[in-house]
């Protein structure tokens, strides 16, 4: 049987592959959103070389003492999620999941030594994000829904959850909390599917990039509608584009010119220049057949479907958006060239061979697989991870000369972290008293700030002292 499960996340800080998750709910329904099974909420405990965001616990409340005393190790967490959303038949959902919460369950993965793809294909598993499903109702299909609170940033439409469920009468008590928002999700998305049906499942026809490449082979290059939050304005956050040529190099990437703007006289430069963009295939973007776009909607986005119409016959016989001219101007995007295991998840595949590896190897105790020497990846960064995974989840399980080892590498980590964006101790420590000292903040956000400076403090002991 086919389920959904829905999921939300909270996080120590907005970088997917280093920050460390908090909170992790989910909720199975069936197709119709009935809840089939009991929601789950799991915490993930810090491992002491790693400093929060104190930015990201004022906004969660999570502080490091909460998720240290409910939650489970890192390692043991992602089994549980990956136990979820291996399950056949599993379509996962999230609400603007793809550019984060998946990113981060990807690299939790990574980080212990699971495959990072794995829970996105085979056994009928798929995943699904429905923010730009819900961008698409209010500008294609809006009836039976309320979209007028306006983001006061942009002035255009606000797609917050917290607007969306205030606005069409449904309860939402506690913001940033996963489990309150994975509840807010189905039930904007159980809205749509009641009010506009159609729209509904095309768009959960339309999440896999098969689909997605059926629908551009299909369409000989006629143009499209695309939803996303890079054509944010007030009218709306849908254009309509013209399919120009796969990356020859990423066959995940279209070059696609935005059939809203001039026709360039050269595609070098970024999409502000030119109109040139890459939509990614693989990453459940929103696009719909011309057909779907009818008066109401023409009026709401400032464009007839016979403008675009003409526009791209004058755009396909533009010599700066021939397939030739866009592809000889893109240059192959250089890997990450991470030197950091802990964040070199995209530098190459993860081969058969330490695949097969990694598979026994989660079959040991800790202990074992410290001794387990006599296993050689192909990836030497797998050495690397391997012991680090042992050394945050299962430290006890360390001989008394490899836990010197493991705390001069959480001291390393928090006097010099791996990134250049991340606070240093010392950092962290003077951010958290100046926002204790500020006169802004208030009685909430000191209770938190006492939480984090206490949790430095106790770092210092653990990790930093002499």
């Amino acid at each position: 049987m086919k389920t959904f499960l829905w999921y939300d996340i909270e996080t120590f800080g907005l970088n997917p592959k280093y920050d460390r998750l908090a909170q992790f709910a989910a909720i199975r329904t069936d197709m119709d959103m009935n809840v089939i099974e009991e929601p789950v909420l799991l915490y993930a405990r810090l491992s002491p070389d790693y400093l929060p965001s104190p930015e990201a616990c004022l906004i969660t409340g999570i502080t490091p003492q909460e998720a240290n005393s409910k939650g489970m190790p890192e390692a043991e967490l992602i089994a549980r999620v990956r136990d979820l959303f291996m399950v056949p038949d599993t379509i996962v959902v999230g609400y603007n999941s793809v550019s984060f919460d998946d990113e981060v369950i990807r690299n939790m993965l990574y980080r212990n030594l699971y495959d990072p793809y794995e829970r996105e294909y085979g056994a009928g598993r798929s995943r699904w994000d429905i923010i730009n499903l819900v961008r698409a109702t209010r500008d294609l299909r809006p009836q039976g829904m309320d979209f007028s609170i306006t983001n006061p940033e942009t002035g255009a439409p606000s797609f917050r959850l917290t607007d969306l469920t205030a606005e069409n009468h449904i309860d939402q008590v506690g913001a940033h909390d996963a489990l309150v928002d994975v509840w807010a999700t189905i039930a904007i998305a159980k809205l749509i599917k009641e009010k506009q049906p159609n729209l509904f499942s095309w768009a959960l026809s339309m999440r896999s990039k098969a689909e997605i490449r059926n629908f551009i082979n299909a369409s000989h290059s006629a143009p499209f509608l695309h939803t996303a939050s890079m054509f944010v304005s007030e009218k709306g956050n849908t254009h309509p584009v013209l399919p120009i040529a796969i990356d020859p190099l990423e066959s995940n990437a279209l070059y696609c010119f935005d059939l809203t703007r001039d026709i360039p006289q050269s595609p070098e430069c970024s999409y502000q220049d030119t109109g040139i963009f890459r939509l990614a295939i693989n990453r459940i973007p929103f696009i719909a057949p011309m057909s779907v776009l009818d008066s109401a909607s023409e009026e709401r986005l400032g464009f007839t479907r016979k403008e675009v119409m003409a526009k791209a016959r004058e755009a396909k016989a533009a010599p700066a958006l021939s397939r030739q001219a866009v592809l000889s101007a893109k240059e192959e995007r250089p890997r990450s060239g991470e030197t950091d295991p802990d964040l070199a998840i995209y530098d190459r595949l993860t081969s058969i061979h330490d695949r097969s590896l990694l598979a026994r190897i989660h079959r040991l105790s800790p202990e074992e697989r410290l001794r387990s020497g006599e296993y050689v990846f192909d990836d030497p960064k797998y050495h690397q991870l391997l012991w680090r995974q042992v050394a945050r989840n299962w430290p006890e399980a360390l001989p008394e000369d490899e836990r010197k080892m493991w705390r001069n590498f959480c001291a390393k980590r928090l006097l010099s972290p791996i990134l250049d964006n991340v606070k240093t101790y010392e950092l962290y420590m003077r951010d958290v008293q100046e926002k204790l000292d500020s006169l802004d903040t208030d009685a909430r956000g000191k209770s938190i700030l006492i939480q984090l400076r206490d949790y430095g403090q106790e770092l210092y002991r653990q990790v930093l002292a002499p």
